[in-house]
């Protein structure tokens, strides 16, 4: 409420965005260090790579990338190729008293279907700067 005013969010907020947009594959990385910057790296099937710095590919698409927080960086396909997707995580960089930090991986497929969504989660600890940690892949 502002000033007895109550307005309808549809009126407030384009219309477009008020709906769930439906993905084939959805990959979101959150670490629990500030002050680390983490990459979460995807190899698509053509071979290209998404990450921060190419963060638009033929089919997906990377968030912004977070040096400071703890995330979270999205890497988003609204309707994938055929092949697989390798991801990937990298500690980049980590303040000189930080002992390293543990990422958390959360991928769905068919993200926004429901009854059709499935996922997966994985935790592990980054420690040497430059050290990349292989979480799988999916396919399609």
């Amino acid at each position: 409420r502002f000033n007895g005013w109550e307005p309808k969010l549809s009126t407030l907020f384009d219309k477009r965005i008020l709906n769930c947009i439906d993905l084939d594959l959805r990959v979101s990385l959150r670490w629990d260090t500030d002050m680390t910057d983490v990459e979460l790296i995807i190899i698509e099937p053509s071979g290209e790579k998404c990450y921060s710095f190419h963060n638009k590919t033929a089919s997906g698409f990377m968030s912004r990338n977070f040096s400071s927080g703890y995330g979270p960086v999205e890497y988003l396909v609204r309707y994938a190729c055929p092949g697989r997707y390798q991801i990937e995580v990298q500690l980049f960089h980590a303040m000189k008293n930080v002992s390293g930090t543990t990422c958390l991986v959360d991928v769905v497929t068919d993200y926004g279907r429901p009854g059709h969504e499935k996922s997966f989660s994985s935790s592990f600890r980054l420690t040497t700067t430059k050290e990349v940690y292989d979480v799988g892949f999916v396919s399609f």
